[in-house]
């Protein structure tokens, strides 16, 4: 799933570099009280940058929190093993 994942992300990329490369024209960029003028392939690039740092940044508190909830899973598994008789038949699951 993660190749998945990897090869959509590779083919979005090149297709915003595609895109930047063909529209490479010079643009008057205004935000708030800033106006600047760049290329709109340096435009596009950071607008892509930005748009995922900020997603990166959304998505780290739910990683955190499934990261949490799977060492709690992972501890009361290993109580649970401990309690019913060890983890003997545990290393035979994992192995399949």
């Amino acid at each position: 799933m993660k190749q998945f994942y990897l090869m959509v992300a590779l083919l979005l990329a090149t297709l915003v570099a595609i895109f930047a490369v063909q529209n490479a024209a010079e643009v008057t960029v205004r935000f708030l009280v800033w106006t600047f003028q760049s290329s709109v392939v340096v435009v596009i690039l950071v607008s892509v940058g930005m748009g995922a740092l900020l997603a990166a940044l959304v998505s780290i508190p739910q990683t955190l929190k499934a990261r949490r909830r799977l060492k709690e899973t992972e501890a009361k598994l290993e109580r649970l093993a401990d309690r019913f008789g060890g983890s003997k038949g545990w290393e035979t699951l994992e192995e399949e």
